[in-house]
């Protein structure tokens, strides 16, 4: 999901699975291993703070260079160096004796993300004695590079579309009649409600070992309004992982599914 200069996705790792919906949810499959794709858009460096299941994963923030990418796979305290994996409601060793079901928060990931003010914007903000530090990822030197896309041959000059005449007759083609050909070449969007596709609820846990980093860096004052994107994990039937992926129609926190006795 995209909002502006930042967007927020969830990525399986190794063989895992997910489909964002266009409600916000998040389908996965139980014990899925999976990283957070944190991204800024724009020209300023931001800080951003997650936060899953209702606890802080990120101590004060994570510092995102401007136009990067990072993949968040752990926490950023040293506590804990597990990988993020998701875990269906009702596992008491995770989620505590009732399983998760009283956490109006299971499942949420939530980020806000918000801009470092340029030099110029900071004259009437008075600085902090020391200017606080907040972690950094440390990314690998060179990263694996995108297969090329294959190129398309173009037609020679001499071809024109099937049925095409090209006298008078395409000043006839109205915008309806364009899009009228257009819809019926298009798939056909899914009518299914995302209720449909999803079994039960979920959380995250933490599994196996991560071995990423983090260094502090100096951060100066940042805007005072964040830019907040927050996703729902779920686990999904097997027919959700079919369906078409639309965009997001609405910023609001998706709701988290009924509790399992």
């Amino acid at each position: 999901m995209r909002v502006g200069d930042f967007g927020v996705e969830v990525v399986p790792v190794h063989d895992g699975e997910v489909r964002e919906v266009d409600s916000g949810h998040v389908l996965a499959r139980q014990g899925t291993v999976y990283s957070l794709r944190l991204r800024n858009f724009g020209p300023l460096r931001c800080v951003a703070d997650v936060n899953i299941d209702g606890k802080p994963v990120t101590a004060g923030g994570l510092v995102l260079d401007p136009y990067s990418v990072t993949n968040l796979e752990r926490p950023v305290h040293d506590r804990e160096a597990g990988r993020f994996t998701v875990i269906a409601e009702g596992d008491e060793r995770v989620f505590g004796p009732d399983g998760g079901r009283d956490n109006p928060h299971l499942g949420m990931v939530e980020v806000r993300f918000r801009r470092e003010l340029p030099r110029e914007q900071r004259a009437d903000i008075r600085p902090l004695p020391d200017e606080p530090k907040l972690p950094l990822p440390i990314v690998p030197a060179t990263s694996p590079q995108m297969p090329p896309t294959p190129g398309r041959p173009m037609a020679p000059p001499e071809w024109t579309p099937p049925g095409w005449n090209n006298e008078r007759q395409e000043s006839k083609i109205t915008r309806s009649s364009f899009e009228a050909r257009l819809a019926r070449a298009q798939p056909e969007a899914p009518t299914a409600a995302p209720a449909e596709f999803i079994e039960r609820a979920a959380g995250t846990g933490l599994t196996g070992h991560s071995s990423q980093r983090f260094v502090p860096v100096a951060v100066g004052p940042l805007e005072s309004e964040a830019t907040v994107i927050r996703l729902r994990i779920v686990i999904g039937s097997d027919e959700a992982f079919a369906a078409a992926r639309p965009l997001p129609e609405t910023q609001e926190a998706p709701a988290r599914p009924a509790a399992r006795p």
